[in-house]
């Protein structure tokens, strides 16, 4: 049995393997690919020295006893994934095929029974969602949702490996007491450093982002809510590491704050601060989802803060949970 890392240099490749290590997953073979620019470097995994080739030579290497994780960039992801799938199990990390009907968008602590059923294309979901979803999942056992609100702060690692450069490269301008000034080729509409950009992706005509439809378009599919009424506000912060949301929810019914807590508790891959408030830091290379600061509106409503880090809880280790899943299939 054979595993490939497609985009195995960047922070989520990275981290993807990180996690395998962690979680001792044992394989014959773990061959990694990324671009032409990365071929010829080396990593190690699992003890062992892993080559890295050219993304295009990764049609030579698969067989139906492969399985792939792939962190590639979408225009990449388009072309090549579509060939690959014909021959492999992919687990996809972009957003490009995960509203796709015929294929499964999984959170498995949710909604693993929807893997039984795969093309051999997976999607991974997007960052904020998987750690949205964790939440609204347990809090749906205690009725009906009238209302979903939220605003994210999203950490510039969610935008990749030249963001967070970049965001380093703008501290030092602050570091020093000069005025900031963003690279020519920033991959951030806006200077970052000592700032906030209050959109994510591109506008539609009504003025949402690309990043707030996918929250709300992903959410609906993974909780199998079609018609939930949820709206969201994403926001860029100027930190490293670890996603935010302030998040608010209407019930239809009425609900009591110790049964939302017990509710809550009941998850293993929650942490529930009654007293301390979640923070990125503290979150930061944990795979837990920590929920905090749950404030009673009226005996419908609620106001929670929820912490995760979007490298691994928010993208690799969901995606190793879905092989893991797949190989007990």
């Amino acid at each position: 049995m054979k595993l490939i890392i497609l985009g195995i240099t960047g922070l989520v490749g990275r981290k993807i393997c990180q996690i395998i290590e962690e979680r001792k997953l044992n394989f014959d073979e773990i061959l990694g690919f990324a671009s032409a620019e990365s071929a010829g470097e080396k990593l190690r995994l699992a003890n062992k020295e892993i080559l890295i080739k050219d993304l295009k030579e990764v049609f030579d290497y698969l067989d139906e006893k492969t399985y792939v994780l792939s962190s590639l960039e979408e225009d990449i992801t388009k072309e090549i994934i579509p060939k690959i799938r014909e021959k492999a199990i992919v687990i996809d990390n972009s957003s490009v095929f995960r509203l796709a009907a015929d294929v499964p968008l999984c959170v498995p602590e949710i909604n693993k029974e929807i893997l039984k059923n795969h093309k051999n294309l997976i999607a991974n979901p997007n960052c904020t969602t998987i750690q949205l979803v964790l939440v609204l999942h347990p809090l749906r056992r205690l009725g009906e949702f009238k209302k979903v609100i939220l605003t994210s702060l999203q950490s510039v690692s969610g935008a990749g490996q030249d963001a967070l450069a970049e965001y380093l490269y703008e501290l030092e301008f602050l570091a020093i007491g000069d005025e900031v000034v963003k690279s020519s080729d920033s991959p951030f509409p806006h200077i970052i450093a000592d700032n906030l950009i209050p959109f994510i992706g591109e506008f539609n005509e009504e003025g949402y982002c690309k990043e707030e439809l996918k929250i709300v378009n992903e959410s609906r599919k993974i909780l199998n809510l079609p018609h939930l009424a949820i709206t969201a506000t994403t926001i860029r912060v100027p930190i490293s590491y670890c996603h935010s949301i302030s998040l608010y929810v209407e019930f239809e019914n009425s609900v009591e704050k110790e049964k939302i807590i017990e509710e809550l508790a009941k998850e293993n891959y929650l942490k529930v601060l009654k007293e301390e408030i979640p923070m990125p830091l503290m979150a930061k290379e944990k795979d837990l989802v920590y929920v905090g600061r749950i404030r009673k509106i009226d005996e419908k409503s609620y106001w929670f803060f929820i912490v995760a880090d979007n490298l691994r809880r928010g993208a690799a280790t969901n995606a190793v949970l879905i092989l893991e899943e797949l190989l007990k299939l």
